[in-house]
Formats: structure tokens, sequence, C-alpha cells
């Protein structure tokens, strides 16, 4: 048993150590630190405490890397195997499957921990810069390396229980949300039910319920941290949230190795899934005759789901967002057309921004995965015209919540009416589209070169990007702003990011397209 998992932890680890992209990622979680030590210097100087600030931001962005590995990097850890049809292999090696399980988990959980580890000495400047104790930093690594530990083993359930990698991610992020967002709504909607006496207090049921609900709210890491952040900590790091993940991600890991021979035998097909899409005649689950236009008819189809997935997506997006704004009705008692119109503007802007998010992250990607550019480059088309229709028949999925949108512009067009004049001629809105629209292209051309997690590496290199401009922002208004007249010099920054990002967005439509043409020449 041990035999094989050796075999895999020394095979998986030897290849991460020699992989220059590894040593590249823990250069820059370096880099976030020692951004995160002059941010924290800067902001002492006005509101004090530099210590607390520096340890604040350092959880605080360990915590947003492991959401990020457990979407991607835990999540992928057997479905790999899967896509590449070398599960049985390895079993016929002498292999077995709780071997298997270990040797895929564990070195990928020990790269992490390594990773959380060696940042432990530099954290430790937080207690000579004032503010934070010993006890609070031991606590707060000790609640994210149990956290951590959690996350990867339901990353690893997800890996077996799914068949491809984007299905294992998608099931992680379901499962977050649930978890952090779930338990504070339902608290909150439980405990609105019994004040209003829909359900009568006192009961066994409401204590049973009440107990579960406390407890589940002290299992989050998220609840731990911002106490231990608190000032005038003393509690013991071993608390429920600590052993409530620790034994969570031990049956997480139990649950895996028993359900490994169910799922993660199952035979992978080597050719794009249909998905919804069915041979048979109907006008909502058939594809019907190729359009004019073939390559956006295919990716419509067999890419976002045809119509059968718009006429799903327009019923659950309605249906969301008449529970959303029933349950505003029932809890402010005063709910104006308007107000219910900004809130589907702004729920169904937010689920567009997602949706186009994902697409940009696999409009090509299929493509790259299924080593279909060879044949897709024959066609009388240039390489512009065929990325040109491949987006537009995935952005033909996105009618049903722009349907939705355009219904919450119509409900609060006086309202907005207002207020978009005010909205356009603000600097910061262009910056912030303009930066948005960097993002998808970016997300884009990394889908072409990695495997998997082009959108989370996207999302990492803009936030990294970020904290580096605002960066350079406080260093120059400590020469300039604070001096007086730096307001202008700030605002041609301001200008000057713009224009740099809009000139990225050129240069990355061109580096899209050479990448593709270069794929397909291979």
């Amino acid at each position: 048993m041990f035999q094989g998992t050796f075999a895999l932890f020394n095979r998986a680890l030897s290849v991460d150590f020699r992989l220059t992209r590894s040593h590249l990622f823990r250069f820059l979680f370096a880099l976030l630190i020692l951004f995160c030590l002059v941010s924290a210097n800067l902001s002492s100087r006005v509101i004090g405490a530099a210590g607390l600030i520096l340890f604040t931001q350092i959880i605080y962005l360990n915590f947003v890397f492991i959401l990020m590995a457990g979407v991607s990097f835990f999540a992928t850890a057997i479905t790999e195997e899967k896509e590449e049809q070398t599960i049985g292999l390895l079993l016929m090696a002498g292999v077995n499957p709780i071997s298997l399980l270990l040797g895929k988990s564990l070195p990928r959980l020990v790269t992490a921990l390594l990773l959380l580890s060696v940042q432990f000495p530099f954290t430790l400047l937080a207690i000579t810069l004032g503010g934070v104790t010993f006890s609070q930093v031991i606590a707060a690594y000790a609640s994210l390396a149990v956290f951590l530990f959690c996350l990867s083993n339901l990353g690893l359930l997800c890996s077996v229980v799914c068949a491809r990698s984007r299905a294992a991610s998608t099931l992680v992020v379901i499962s977050l949300a649930a978890f952090f967002w779930g338990v504070p709504l339902s608290k909150w909607a439980f405990d609105i039910m019994v004040q209003d006496r829909w359900v009568a207090d006192g009961t066994f049921f409401v204590t049973s319920t009440n107990q579960v609900l406390d407890w589940l709210s002290q299992s989050s890491v998220l609840r731990q941290v911002h106490t231990i952040l608190t000032s005038g900590f003393s509690e013991s790091p071993w608390g429920i949230q600590f052993w409530s993940n620790l034994i969570v991600g031990i049956l997480l890991f139990l649950l895996a190795c028993l359900l490994f021979n169910r799922f993660a035998l199952t035979e992978v097909s080597t050719s794009p899934a249909r998905g919804m899409i069915s041979k048979k005649k109907s006008w909502l689950f058939s594809p019907g005759r190729a359009w004019v236009n073939a390559l956006m008819w295919k990716d419509f189809f067999f890419v976002n789901g045809g119509y059968g997935m718009s006429v799903i997506k327009f019923i659950c997006y309605g249906a969301a967002l008449l529970g959303l704004c029933s349950f505003i009705q029932y809890t402010s008692r005063s709910y104006s057309y308007q107000e219910i119109g900004l809130t589907i503007f702004w729920t169904m802007l937010i689920v567009l921004l997602i949706e186009i998010s994902l697409i940009s992250a696999r409009v090509f990607h299929v493509e790259v995965q299924w080593k279909t550019l060879v044949s897709t480059a024959m066609l009388p088309q240039s390489m512009s015209s065929i990325a040109y229709s491949k987006v537009s028949g995935c952005l033909l999925g996105l009618v049903p919540a722009a349907l939705y949108l355009f219904i919450g512009t119509l409900l609060s067009l006086n309202e907005m009416a207002y207020d978009i004049g005010l909205i356009l001629s603000e600097p910061s809105f262009w910056t912030i589209c303009v930066e948005v629209l960097f993002f998808w292209h970016l997300t884009a051309l990394l889908s072409t070169y990695i495997k998997w997690g082009a959108l989370p590496l996207a999302f990492v290199l803009m936030w990294v990007g970020n904290m580096f401009f605002y960066f350079c922002i406080a260093l120059l208004s400590l020469g300039f702003g604070f001096r007086g007249g730096g307001a202008g010099f700030l605002e041609a920054l301001n200008i000057i990011f713009t224009l740099a990002m809009s000139v990225g967005i050129i240069i990355s439509h061109f580096l899209i397209r050479e990448r593709l043409v270069y794929l397909a020449s291979r």
C-alpha cells in the first residue's frame, strides 16, 4: 500500500520541483507579501497598528489562494487521470485505490502546506510591528492549515465523483458557496421565521435547528479568522473550527475511498460530449440543420447547450429573481417597481459578467483540449474569422440573462436616467470597463496555454497587477499628493493606466490569433 503511495508521491513532488512555473508562483507569492508589508507601513502612518494591518492582509491573501487551489488544484487530482485514461494502468501496476488517492492528493496538499509554512517566519514581523501577538499567529495558521486539509479532501471527493475537471471545479464552487453563503442566509431566514411566528418558538425543532446552524457557523474559517484578528484574542487555537474541519476532511477522504470503485473506474469518452443535444428531431434539444455560419451554430449548440440550455437558464433566472424580489418585498414591507428593476438589473449584470468570464475560459480551450484546431483551420477562413465566429456562437447563450437585464432596465428607467449621466462622466467607470475587457482577453489567452485553471489564474494576475498599480500610486501620492496639487497627477495616472489596458486588449487580440495559428500548425 505505502509503496505505491510513496512512488506517486515522489514522482509528483519531483515533477513539481522541476517546473519553472512552480518556482515563479512561489516568487510571486513572496512578492505579494512584500507588497503587503509596504502597504501596511504606508497605512500605519494614518491609522497605526502596522503589524495588525500586515497580518490581516497576509491571512486573507492566503484564504483567497486556498480557495483558488481548491477550485483548480485539488479538484483535478483524479479527473486528469480519467481524461488521460491512465487510472486502469495504475491499478494494473498494483496501486490500490487508497494508495492512488493518497499518492495523488498528498503531494498537492504538501505543496500547499509548504507554501503556507515558508511564509510563517515573515509573518512574525507583524509581531515586531505591533498589534499582533504570537498566539494570534499560531491560531490563524492553524485555522488556515486545517481548512486547507478539509478543502483538499473536498476537491478530491469531487474529482472522484465527476468525470471532467470542469465539472469537479464547478461542484467545489457550489459546495463552498452553499457553506459560506447558504449557512448565514439559512440562519437569517430561520430567525425571521421564528420572529414572525411561522415556526413555534421553544420547540425541539427550533432548538435543534439553531444548534446545528450555530455549529455550522462556528465551523467557518472566515468567522474564526475574524475572531482571531480582533484585539485581545486569547482563545485556544484548537477550537470548534479546527476540530470540525479536521473531522470533516477525514470523512471526505473516507467517502472518496468508498466511492472510488463506483465513479472513478467509469470509462470517460475520448471525444467531446454532446451534453443536452439530442439526435432526435425536436425544436428544443436538436441542433437541426447547420446555419450559414457553421462555427457559430456549432459553438451555440455543442458548447453552450443550444435552445434547451437557454430555456433552462431563462426559467432558473426567472425563478431566482422572483424568489429574491419576493423575499425583499416581505422583509422591507415597501418595495417599489423601480427598486425591483434595480435589483433585477444589478443581479443580472453580475450574472452576465460571470457568464462571459466562463465563456472566455472555454471558448478556445475546447478546441485545444480536443485537438480540433487542425481540422478547423483547414476551413477556407482566416483564423480571425474563425475565432470571431466561435465567440459569437458562445455569446448567443447570454440571451436569457440579457433579456432579464433589459427588463430590469425598463422597470428602473426613471431611476437610472438621472444617475447614468453621472456614471458615464466618471473616469473610474471607464477604467473598470477597460479592466474587465482586459481580464476576459487575458483569460482567453491563458486558456490556450494551460490545461485548466485559466480563469482563477487570470484573476490572480489581475489582482497582483492592481496591487502593484495602487502600490505605485501610494508611493507617488506620498511624494506628490500630500504636498498639495496631487489630485490632477493621480487623475493623469488613472488615464495612463486606462490607456495601457486598452493597448493590452489590442495586443492580446494579436497574441490569441498567433497562439491559435501556432496550435493549428502543430
